[in-house]
Parts: structure tokens; C-alpha cells; sequence
């Protein structure tokens, strides 16, 4: 009876993913000459792919789909309303953002990930809670793997300091104990850990180290009570501009040859081994069965069908927006 629900499941995916390829879209493909384009990068293959992953994510037709191979820009396409200025509520794909930014901390000297983030809320007052003792236990690397026991609340978000409410929202389990996805208190608890070490807010110092640099303008980024931008979700920004983010990494953190992140910080963020059924590193996920295909990759995902998938090996970045999740 399940192999008939996963078989029935699996031809649904791929009539939603042909339906897709129906005309009606307008798309501006071969931005460089055919030769250009290695014969292995397939849109209609990717869009199949995309369609298939983002329909847990209530993810329904594209409304970009970008390609860039070598740094060049060999696929793009919008749906009908829909350009390169049309910005994207990214979703969940904040959650990388929010990773590059500690990064960029950790290349500074800032933050490092096994630093206990008791540390960066000392007055964090105990007294009402009962797990004390693990609290203290709890790294900034088990933040960024989701695995600090913190669970998905965002009643943080109404505090007058959000990172320190999450903080000291009662834990479900120890740190390092398990891994449990986090849109609340896990991600907000590390917009306070960034302000709190820089001495900013965390938008500033994105426009200022990240955005900036990498040319991105026009972020929109929701933002808590007290001012905080949302760890785990409300970023607003453009399809080439997401393709940027994604060409730092494939750069392995460079950009027009300034150090924008660590050594080393784009594979720390990466998922390590192929497990496909929870492959998670520093706010990124694993791609699943398409990633040993083309080489190994990793991604930026988000709720509606949003990515930012990187193909180290391949030299490729692809970014893929999905509708219900756009201004």
C-alpha cells in the first residue's frame, strides 16, 4: 500500500513538473552563446527536480529559475509578472543568510562556533527556568546545526530583547541531542549573538560586510518588536541577487578576489556525508539524491519552492523561486 501512495506521489510530482514546461513563460534563454552552455545543465531536468522538492514546501509553479556556470549566466527565465527586479520573500532562506553573516563574524574573530553562548548573554537570569545546567552547555555550533534543543517558537519575537528571549526559552532537550528544524527561537537566539559581537544590528552590518559588497541592494528583511531583523524567515530580495550569495560560496567565500568569508566557512556550512533524509550543516541543507550526480552540492531552502543551490564541482549556482512566496 505505500509503494502505491509513493508511486502515485512520484507521477503527480511529474505531471506538476510538465506542467511547468507548458508554454506561457517568458524566458530569455542562451544569455550566452549555446557553446557556452555545457550539454549537462538541462533546465527542463531542473525544473523537473525543483517542481519534486518543493512540493513538501507547498511549492507550486516557478516564477524565476537563473543558472550561472563559470560565472557566467547561461539560464534565465521569469513567468509572467516576474523580472529580475521582482523581489522574492525568501523565506526560510534567510536562515543562510543569517549563517554567512556569523561567518563573516568568525572570520573577524568575533564569534567562534564552540563558544558557549552564555557567554554572549551574561545576564541571562535563570532563576525561573529548570534547565539551567544545559543551557550552559549549549554552543553556537549547535545553533547552526539546529541542534540546540531550543524549540520552534516565536514568542521571542515580542520581547524587548528577541536574542535574549530565545535564549532563555525553556529547552526540549539537551544540546546535541537531537536535530530539530527551528524557525523561532534557534535562529533568533543567533541575530542576538551578531549584534550582541559586533556591536550592530544585524541589517547594518549585512549592508555593510555582506550586502554591500556583493552589490545587493534593495533587502527588505521583516523584523521583531524590539527591532531585531527574524532569524528564521522574512527576507525580501531579487533572483539575481540571490544567485550572488550563491556565487560567494561557490567562491569559496571570495568575491572580485576580497575575502568576504573564512577559509574554510563554505565547507563548514555544507552537510556532511549524503544522508538524504536530514542532511544539514550551518543553516544549509543537503540536495538530496540530485547532489552526488552533479558533483555534491548543497543549498539554501525555503517554504514555496525558494533555493539557492550550489554545485561546487560543477561550478554551477542555481536559483529557483517558487510563487506564494513573493511581494
Amino acid at each position: 500500500m505505500k509503494t502505491t501512495k509513493r508511486l502515485l506521489a512520484t507521477l503527480l510530482a511529474l505531471l506538476l513538473a510538465l506542467a511547468l514546461l507548458a508554454p506561457g513563460a517568458s524566458a530569455t534563454d542562451g544569455v550566452y552563446p549555446e557553446g557556452d552552455k555545457p550539454w549537462w545543465i538541462m533546465p527542463w531536468a531542473l525544473k523537473i527536480q525543483y517542481a519534486v522538492k518543493s512540493l513538501p514546501q507547498m511549492g507550486r509553479a516557478e516564477d524565476s529559475l537563473l543558472i550561472m556556470h563559470d560565472g557566467k549566466l547561461v539560464y534565465e527565465e521569469y513567468a509572467e509578472g516576474h523580472g529580475p527586479e521582482t523581489p522574492h520573500i525568501a523565506m526560510s532562506v534567510t536562515k543562510s543568510v543569517v549563517a554567512t553573516l556569523v561567518g563573516i563574524c568568525v572570520g573577524d574573530g568575533l564569534i567562534d562556533v564552540q563558544d558557549k553562548v552564555s557567554e554572549y548573554y551574561p545576564e541571562a537570569d535563570f532563576s525561573d527556568t529548570l534547565d539551567y545546567p544545559s543551557k550552559l552547555n549549549m554552543t553556537v555550533e549547535h545553533l547552526l546545526q539546529m541542534r540546540s534543543g531550543l524549540p520552534d517558537t516565536q514568542d521571542c519575537f515580542k520581547a524587548g530583547d528577541a536574542g535574549l528571549a530565545a535564549f532563555l526559552t525553556p529547552q526540549e532537550s539537551a544540546p546535541g541531542a537531537k536535530f530539530k528544524y527551528n524557525s523561532g527561537a534557534g535562529p533568533q537566539c543567533l541575530v542576538g549573538i551578531v549584534e550582541r559581537a559586533t556591536g550592530m544590528g544585524l541589517l547594518d552590518f549585512a549592508q555593510e560586510r555582506l550586502f554591500g559588497p556583493l552589490g545587493i541592494t534593495g533587502v527588505a528583511w521583516d523584523a521583531t518588536d524590539c527591532g531585531s531583523p527574524k532569524g528564521g524567515f522574512g527576507i525580501s530580495i531579487t533572483s539575481p541577487d540571490m544567485l550572488r550569495l550563491g556565487q560567494l560560496y561557490l567562491n569559496g567565500g571570495l568575491w572580485n578576489d576580497t575575502r568576504i568569508l573564512p577559509e574554510g566557512w563554505t565547507d563548514s556550512v555544507r552537510p556532511q556525508g549524503f544522508n538524504t533524509i536530514v542532511s544539514y550543516g550551518y543553516l544549509f541543507w543537503g540536495n538530496g539524491w540530485w547532489g552526488p550526480f552533479m558533483g555534491g552540492s548543497y543549498e539554501a531552502r525555503g517554504f514555496y519552492g525558494q533555493f539557492i543551490t550550489i554545485y561546487p564541482k560543477r561550478g554551477v549556482v542555481v536559483v529557483r523561486t517558487g510563487s506564494g512566496g513573493n511581494r
